[in-house]
C-alpha cells in the first residue's frame, strides 16, 4: 500500500545511514556480498518496527494500519460524490500527491473509479438508447477537461515552453515530452523540468487542472459542450478525445482547444518567472 509503503522506505533509509548499524566485512569480500550484510540490520529493524506498528493497530483497532488510512482518507473523498466542490477536492489531492512524487489517480483511483466510471456508463446507456445524457460529471468529462496531457494538464506548459521558452534545457524537455503529452503520459515533463517538488511550477501544475474543470463545466452546463458518453481510451490524443467522447460533435473538441488554451495562458507567467529563477541560479553557481 503506498502509504505504508512511503514510511517503509523513508524508516530504511534513515537506518540505512547509520554507520553503526552496518555489518563491516573484510575487504577481500566482493562488493554485492558486502552491501547485502550492510543493509541487514537497518532491514531487520525496519521490518520489526512496521511490524510491531502493524499490530499494535490491529489489536487497538481491529483494522490493519492500511484499511485505516484507507477509511481516513478515501472515505471522506467518496462521500463527497458527483459535485464541483468534491471534484476540486479531489484533484487538489491528486495533484498535491504529485506535487511530492507520488501518483495522485493511482492514489485515490479506489475513490474516483466507483464514483464517476458508473456515472459514464450511464451516460453511454442514455445515449446508445438515443436519450439525452444527463450525468454532466463522469469519467470521461474528467478525462476530457482535467487530464488532457497528463496530469496537471501540463500539455499546457510543454506549449509555453515551445512558444515563450528561452532556455535550451527546458526546450529540449519540451521537445521530448510533446509526443508522449499527445497520448496524456506526461512523466518526461513531471520528472524532467522537473514539477516534483518545484516551488514556482508547482502552482499552476496543483491548480491548472481545477481551473480547466471548472470551465470545462460551465461550458456543459450552458450548452456550448456536449455532455460527455462515450467511452474513449485515456491514452487517445486531445481534440480527438474531446470528439469522440461527446458523441463525434465538434464542439467537444472546439472545448478542448479552448482549455488547452487556457492552461498555457496560466502556465506562461510561471514560466518565464521560472527560467528567470533558473537564470540566477546558474549565475551564481
Amino acid at each position: 500500500f503506498p502509504y505504508t509503503t512511503l514510511f517503509r522506505s523513508e524508516l530504511f533509509c534513515f537506518f540505512e545511514k547509520q554507520d553503526a548499524l552496518k555489518i563491516k566485512m573484510p575487504d577481500q569480500v566482493p562488493p554485492g556480498v558486502s552491501r547485502a550484510f550492510e543493509v541487514l540490520v537497518p532491514a531487520t529493524l525496519t521490518l520489526i518496527i512496521t511490524a510491531c506498528i502493524g499490530s499494535a493497530c490491529y489489536n487497538l483497532t481491529g483494522l490493519y494500519l492500511n484499511d485505516i488510512i484507507k477509511n481516513s482518507i478515501q472515505g471522506p473523498l467518496g462521500s463527497l460524490g458527483a459535485t464541483v466542490p468534491g471534484i476540486i477536492i479531489l484533484y487538489l489531492v491528486i495533484m498535491l500527491f504529485w506535487l511530492v512524487g507520488i501518483h495522485g489517480n493511482n492514489m485515490v483511483s479506489a475513490v474516483k473509479e466507483s464514483i464517476f466510471t458508473p456515472l459514464a456508463l450511464e451516460n453511454v446507456e442514455a445515449f446508445n438508447k438515443g436519450e439525452t445524457p444527463k450525468n454532466i460529471i463522469n469519467m470521461y468529462f474528467l478525462q476530457m477537461c482535467g487530464e488532457f496531457g497528463g496530469s496537471g494538464v501540463t500539455i499546457g506548459l510543454v506549449i509555453a515552453i515551445m512558444i515563450f521558452g528561452k532556455r535550451e534545457d527546458n526546450k529540449a524537455i519540451a521537445s521530448l515530452s510533446l509526443v508522449p503529452g499527445l497520448f496524456n503520459i506526461n512523466e518526461t515533463v513531471t520528472f524532467g523540468i522537473p514539477m516534483v517538488l518545484n516551488p514556482i511550477l508547482g502552482i499552476p501544475f496543483v491548480f491548472a487542472c481545477l481551473v480547466t474543470i471548472l470551465v470545462g463545466y460551465v461550458l456543459t452546463v450552458i450548452g456550448f459542450c456536449p455532455v460527455a458518453c462515450l467511452t474513449v481510451p485515456w491514452t487517445c490524443p486531445p481534440l480527438i478525445f474531446g470528439f469522440l467522447a461527446t458523441g463525434a460533435n465538434i464542439m467537444g473538441a472546439v472545448t478542448q482547444v479552448i482549455l488547452i488554451a487556457i492552461s498555457v495562458v496560466i502556465y506562461t507567467p510561471f514560466l518565464i518567472s521560472y527560467e528567470k529563477y533558473q537564470n540566477k541560479q546558474a549565475a551564481e553557481a
